[in-house]
């Protein structure tokens, strides 16, 4: 007989339903749910400690190599070149963040949240 089978075993409602190793309720627990957003496995904590660090040459456009540029400041320079070269997309988020167009949602009065009150008329 195979480590694996579930020949014999029942649960206890007498069926042989999730009575294998492999069932759901039989995993490990630490595998269950969303685990790549763990602080571990994120990808913004990995590109946040590596932009202020010197940028691989290889990956510069040749007027940059040599200049000892941040993976920062090689993002910013590719941009601007972007934008001079007609990329809509960038054009638009440049000028937002030059004009200071607020990135995240707004609060209300001292960082609490907004409250939204909807009152419905029912005397149809």
């Amino acid at each position: 007989m195979a480590e694996n089978s579930t020949e014999g075993q029942l649960n206890k409602n007498g069926k042989a339903q999730g009575m294998h190793p492999n069932s759901r309720k039989n995993l490990d627990r630490r595998w269950v749910g969303n685990n790549h957003a763990k602080k571990d496995y994120s990808i913004t904590r990995i590109i946040k400690e590596m932009i202020d660090e010197p940028a691989d040459e290889r990956w510069l456009d040749a007027q940059d190599k040599g200049k000892g540029l941040t993976w920062r400041q090689a993002i910013a320079r590719r941009q601007l070149i972007e934008c001079v070269r007609g990329n809509a997309t960038l054009i638009k988020e440049l000028n937002e963040r030059l004009d200071g167009k607020v990135t995240q949602p707004i609060s209300g009065e001292g960082g609490e949240p907004i409250i939204i009150k909807v009152i419905y008329d029912n005397s149809n």
